[in-house]
């Protein structure tokens, strides 16, 4: 559910035009966010097709409509379970979006993560024990050193969270990008 939990969540804030909600992933996440507005868009459609979001035709005077994207009740369902999840996947986009759309469970999300990922530790090491075969230690060792170094980054942003809940919004001016899907 990546992509189309994190443009879910996004909208659980308000309704909101597809070319913003690039706008708004690529001015919080900078470099990180290399998702194709094409992506966005096949997803907002695979969305909207699937019950998630309704668009509203918006005309303007000089350029082609534009859709306003609402959030179905089960768009919000969706999107409040993508923000809620603690495992792996979307971690620091999921985080992203959570400073911005539920600022006030900022501190509570990662909390879940930390925990999530010290018993995903527990569980790495204790399979330290297990009889090795072909590349499997080293395999082991790699994950063990990707979740310890998750773990001391979530240290990191917890002790920053109040500081990081407190700092505006990146500018979410249309991208070169945004602004070329937008014509």
């Amino acid at each position: 559910m990546g992509l189309a939990g994190a443009l879910a969540a996004l909208l659980l804030g308000d309704s909101n035009y597809g070319y913003q909600l690039i706008a708004l992933l690529e001015a919080e996440l900078g470099p990180i966010w290399t998702t194709r507005p094409s992506q966005v868009y096949l997803t907002l459609g695979r969305m909207q097709r699937d019950g998630w979001l309704e668009a509203e035709r918006v005309s303007q005077s000089r350029r082609p409509d534009r859709h306003l994207l609402t959030l179905t009740r089960s768009g919000r369902r969706a999107g409040q379970a993508w923000l809620d999840k603690s495992d792996d996947d979307d971690l620091v986009v999921r985080l992203a979006v959570a400073r911005i759309i539920a600022p006030e469970s900022f501190a509570e999300l990662i909390e879940a993560a930390i925990n999530h990922r010290a018993a995903r530790l527990r569980s790495l090491r204790k399979s330290r024990n297990s009889p090795a075969t072909g590349f499997r230690r080293e395999a082991l060792e790699a994950e063990i050193q990707r979740v310890y170094g998750e773990l001391r980054w979530l240290d990191s942003v917890a002790k920053r969270a109040p500081e990081l809940v407190s700092l505006p919004r990146a500018d979410k001016s249309p991208t070169r990008v945004a602004r070329i899907v937008e014509q």
